[in-house]
């Protein structure tokens, strides 16, 4: 049990390959032999075997309805299969792609310009914004940033 374990994986997976196939050995080796022994059979059994077979054989042949209701079976079997894969077909989409629309980037770009104009500018600006024409609305209309006319100076 020592050497066991120090022993690696690989090791361990060789060592018990290797029982497992001093075990198995005996078997193998003696199986041809049983396989001989069971397949040999007096050949009284052979002769039913055959009997069998040519029995069934000679009862298709008389009972010629027999054959009659396999074959309209056969064909209802197949005409109820080619109903089942018609209808799965059918219900199936096509598989088809459907067109994919253009997209033109000249007019997704003047779109983002046009929602960006509309937006009068992000959320977050709006206090400044706010302050800023609080201010602009208690300056004097001299001091005013935004001038109507020039001043007219004369030489």
């Amino acid at each position: 049990m020592e050497i066991i374990r120090h022993l690696s994986n690989e090791e361990l997976t060789d060592l018990v390959i290797e029982s497992d196939q001093q075990a198995l050995r005996p078997t193998l080796e003696a199986l041809p032999d049983r396989a001989r022994t069971s397949a040999e059979q007096p050949e009284e059994f052979w002769q039913e075997q055959r009997a069998l077979i040519w029995s069934r054989i000679s009862s298709l042949e008389r009972h010629p309805q027999s054959r009659a209701v396999r074959r309209s079976l056969l064909l209802a079997g197949s005409a109820v299969a080619a109903m089942v894969l018609l209808a799965l077909m059918l219900d199936r989409p096509s598989s088809i792609p459907p067109p994919q629309a253009q997209v033109d980037p000249d007019h997704e770009l003047l779109m983002a310009v046009e929602r960006a104009v509309q937006n009068n500018g992000p959320a977050a600006l709006d206090p400044a914004a706010l302050l800023a024409e609080e201010m602009v609305q208690e300056l004097p209309a001299a001091h005013s940033p935004i001038r109507k006319k020039e001043p007219i100076h004369e030489n």
